[in-house]
């Protein structure tokens, strides 16, 4: 490395190291697979000892620490460590007996850990004002909802979908620089919904306060005593348990719909019977996509 260049900061070495794998010599591949094969012991043993169970030189150690980018092994280590801190479960396959085997085990974990999920929001929402949140939504000139990241995005657009039928003005942003610059333009009468569950999106919680700069009031849906709950007006309290099970989708997101759900139905409540006409013709627009049946869901 050249005198001056900063360090690569986003280095997927896992990737390098497999790709590295299929053009190395025999004592190069036999260093990779030892590294692959207990990235712990590769990341806090010494060059000597790392060779010793590779069973390769020292000087192999340092030349795979090069042919990958790096300035040598020490900043090769720093990465392996931060694969480790961050995917170091996916790189450890799950034991034969901690995943189900059949559909119906299957079938059924999902939907045991979405009842716990919704347990357990439903107790943490007890503590939450539910009639002064709909107030709020309600009597909103303006709705700014943000969401950025997979659960978080999938909640602000839902969310804009329960509210904008219930004739308010609201919009969702999931791109970063849309929600600062929305934020910006907020007035008195403006409302922020903002989703984030661990609460530390930066740009969400950016936008949440340039929003109140400029007097919108904000509401949070994440977790207590983070940023996020700390800057916004209101905190709707997130609260979720996941069960370390990396091959099933996160159980949250059941728990995040339902309060969005808690939050669109007060609002709705609040309004009255004026929500019913934009209603109707929502039901009346779907006429022509043969959907007649009035319990079908509106907006399949």
């Amino acid at each position: 490395m050249s005198q001056g260049r900063r360090p690569e900061r986003h280095v997927d070495i896992i990737v390098r190291l497999k790709s590295r794998r299929g053009h190395g010599h025999g004592a190069e591949t036999r260093l990779i697979d030892a590294i692959l094969g207990d990235l712990h012991f590769a990341t806090h043993a010494s060059v000597t000892e790392l060779a010793r169970r590779a069973e390769v030189s020292e000087p192999t150690v340092t030349r795979l620490a090069r042919a990958l980018g790096f300035e040598g092994t020490r900043q090769m280590k720093v990465h392996m460590a931060q694969a480790l801190a961050i995917g170091g479960a996916y790189l450890r396959e799950v034991e034969p007996g901690g995943r189900p085997d059949t559909s119906t085990q299957i079938t059924s974990e999902v939907c045991s850990r979405a009842h716990a999920a919704l347990d357990l929001i439903s107790v943490a929402l007890t503590n939450v004002d539910v009639d002064a949140l709909g107030k709020t939504i309600a009597g909103a000139k303006q709705i700014m909802i943000y969401g950025t990241g997979g659960n978080s995005s999938m909640a602000a657009t839902e969310m804009h979908n329960r509210l904008f039928r219930l004739g308010l003005n609201c919009c969702p942003y999931i791109d970063p620089q849309l929600q600062r610059m929305s934020a910006s333009v907020a007035t008195h009468g403006s409302l922020i919904i903002a989703f984030s569950i661990s609460g530390r999106i930066r740009s969400v919680n950016d936008a949440v306060s340039i929003g109140k700069q400029y007097g919108a009031t904000t509401i949070a849906v994440t977790v207590p005593e983070s940023p996020l709950a700390e800057t916004a007006d209101i905190l709707v309290p997130f609260h979720f348990h996941e069960d370390g099970n990396l091959y099933k989708p996160t159980s949250s997101r059941y728990a995040l719909l339902a309060v969005l759900d808690v939050m669109a139905m007060s609002a709705a409540q609040t309004i009255g019977p004026a929500v019913l006409e934009p209603l109707r013709r929502v039901r009346q627009s779907l006429a022509t996509s043969e959907i007649t049946d009035p319990l079908h869901p509106i907006g399949d």
